[in-house]
């Protein structure tokens, strides 16, 4: 520990961090250094204003079992309001930083200098290897310091803008390559990403929230407009919805910018409304006009900026009466072929569409400095009723996962009272309603159980041959009289079934012949019947030999009782030629009884067939329709 008196003011100063080298006197703000056994000013730095960070000087935790305590305190700033920073010192000797953003937290400790990289190389989106382990780029940007206090590392000059690039990789890992003045090799700053709880700080000792209540209860500086911010403590821009004024409010006081267009009507979701969204209530604080022209046709969409204190900012987009909504995504989580698919927990997403954006009209609070105008370029992936969004502009690339909601989702959550417009048309998310995976699922259940069932009734089918029979026709049988009739002897059907009824005339030739059946129950007098036509005919033409006709057929007799029956046949022919001809010929008749007939088991599998290709029809023309939009996916 190394205790003096300040060189500006004399009051007592002391390092109480090994790796400390500069300390900011906390009564006049002078950065006093270490010079062996001397200490030097080094010029004033600005105090500490206040923010909404939790964290204070002093403060101890815990991170993976080891313990840390808060020892130095930066701010800095880019023109948009300060972000804070914190020098951490560990108990194994290790020292790090701690800094904050929107809410987030990331941990990092220096890993050395990237030799090679430029600054204008590491663009957003771009996809780098620093110490074998993948990240994305999702910020590029620069901030001086304003203000310090406690102990630091190094020396502190205000004056001196220093360059950075902020990446992400899988499961929260973090990195910041410090370029400072912009020309030298980056100084790399590795570590991960942390929610609150991680910290290891216990929630007691957690500094109150500071409110900004002159922004609570504000006034356009422009209209003299009541103004209720919803989030003081995080709003960048704020724009009125009277008079249409952007107003910036980096400063903890509202400040005019710019006079912007109000939109042509008003948000479906009011400011100030809140809803139950992803079991958690939200409260919408900003509501803004988006488009795109593609070949010259305008689309808008609406996108509206939900808050809440635990869980920071998300977003609610709906376009033609499709809503989704939107949580952000580290980038270093997606993994990306661009414009072809991405990859997000396991699910592949294929590339929909990529547009350029302008924002046409906002109201309310954002956490960013928002402007009318602002271009970006808009890639969408989809995995219906899911989706990847990547927002992309020269300095930033943000990531969002999306989920397709239905407009009564929406009109439940928010209790709205107007009615939400009707969906139009099919969104790029949205889950096609006539899906046949399940149609073609119970088909093939249903398919398995009517072969079970056909395989049973084979089995116990008795499939008994009752009668063979050869009915040989005189020379002098006339077709269709009693002369061309026949009687075969009784026979026993011993189980009430089908019956099989085989007919065949193996020495047709260039003729035809009918078979007119009658099974007769011997008992009852009942009749069954059935009629059978062979024919065989053949010859030579100018295309040379043809054939037709069938010299066998087969009939079915259903549900026929059992008893003692007879079969009666009468035959039919053409008049004046081959039969009455040529004496002696024959035709023969079998019957075989309880035999299961197989054409209902596919009469059966075709009528299950009909509902899923139903589906399957209307499913592609759904998926038509949608990627019918696509600029990516055709």
């Amino acid at each position: 520990m190394t205790q003096g008196q300040c060189p500006s003011c004399g009051a007592p100063v002391e390092f109480t961090a090994g790796s400390a080298l500069v300390v900011v006197c906390s009564y006049c703000q002078t950065v006093v250094a270490k010079k062996g056994l001397n200490l030097e000013a080094h010029g004033k730095i600005g105090a500490i204003v206040d923010t909404d960070s939790p964290l204070r000087l002093g403060m101890e935790g815990r991170h993976e079992r080891v313990g840390y305590k808060l020892v130095g305190h930066l701010q800095k700033d880019h023109g948009a309001g300060p972000w804070d920073e914190w020098y951490v010192e560990f108990d194994d000797g290790r020292t790090g930083w701690l800094s904050e953003s929107e809410g987030a937290f990331h941990l990092t400790f220096e890993a050395g200098l990237e030799q090679g990289l430029k600054l204008d190389d590491a663009y957003p989106g771009q996809r780098l290897r620093l110490r074998n382990r993948p990240y994305v780029v999702e910020e590029r940007g620069h901030g001086r310091v304003v203000s310090a206090a406690g102990q630091l590392p190094s020396d502190v000059d205000p004056e001196q803008d220093s360059y950075y690039v902020d990446a992400t990789g899988p499961k929260g890992a973090f990195v910041t390559l410090d370029f400072g003045t912009r020309t030298q090799d980056p100084e790399v700053f590795l570590g991960q990403r942390l929610k609150l709880e991680q910290l290891g700080i216990p929630l007691d000792q957690m500094r109150p929230r500071v409110r900004k209540v002159s922004l609570q209860q504000a006034r356009c500086p422009q209209c003299n407009g009541a103004l209720e911010l919803r989030a003081p403590d995080q709003t960048r821009r704020v724009a009125c919805p009277y008079c249409g004024a952007l107003l910036d409010a980096s400063q903890g006081k509202l400040a005019f910018l710019q006079l912007l267009e109000k939109p042509e009507y008003p948000p479906l979701i009011p400011l100030g409304a809140k809803g139950q969204l992803d079991g958690v209530e939200w409260i919408c604080i900003g509501f803004m006009v988006r488009s795109c022209t593609v070949e010259g046709t305008r689309y808008p969409w609406e996108e509206y900026l939900l808050f809440h204190k635990g869980r920071g900012f998300t977003w609610l987009m709906q376009s033609n009466g499709h809503w989704v909504f939107l949580k952000p995504i580290d980038a270093g989580d997606v993994s990306l072929v661009p414009q072809v698919a991405a990859h997000y927990e396991g699910r592949r997403y294929k590339a929909f569409q990529s547009v350029s954006t302008v924002t046409e009209a906002v109201l309310g609070e954002f956490y960013w400095e928002v402007r009318a105008g602002e271009m970006a370029q808009a890639v969408e992936y989809v995995a219906p009723p899911y989706s990847v969004n990547e927002d992309s502009t020269s300095n930033e690339v943000t990531f969002t996962h999306g989920e397709y909601l239905l407009p009564a989702a929406i009109q439940q959550a928010f209790q709205l009272k107007e009615p939400l417009p009707p969906p139009q048309g099919v969104a790029p998310s949205q889950p096609n309603p006539h899906t046949s995976a399940s149609a073609w699922k119970w088909a093939g259940i249903w398919a398995v159980v009517l072969v079970v069932l056909s395989v049973f009734f084979n089995a116990r089918a008795a499939n008994e041959l009752v009668l063979d029979t050869t009915v040989k026709l005189e020379p002098e049988a006339v077709s269709g009289q009693p002369s061309a009739m026949h009687f075969s002897e009784p026979f026993e059907i011993h189980k009430r079934g089908n019956v099989r009824a085989d007919m065949s005339a193996q020495y047709l030739s260039n003729d035809w012949l009918g078979v007119q059946g009658d099974l007769v129950n011997q008992d009852t007098g009942e009749v069954t019947s059935f009629y059978g036509e062979l024919s065989s005919y053949s010859g030579r033409d100018d295309e040379g030999v043809w054939s037709e006709g069938e010299r066998n057929q087969t009939e079915y007799l259903s549900a026929v009782d059992p008893g003692t029956y007879v079969l009666r046949t009468t035959a039919a022919f053409a008049a004046g030629g081959g039969l009455q001809q040529v004496a002696g010929r024959s035709y023969r008749v079998a019957l075989t009884s309880d035999e299961p007939r197989g054409s209902w088991f596919f009469c059966a599998l075709v009528l299950l067939l009909v509902g899923p290709l139903l589906s399957f029809t209307r499913s592609s023309g759904f998926e038509s329709t949608r990627w019918n939009e696509s600029n990516l996916g055709k």
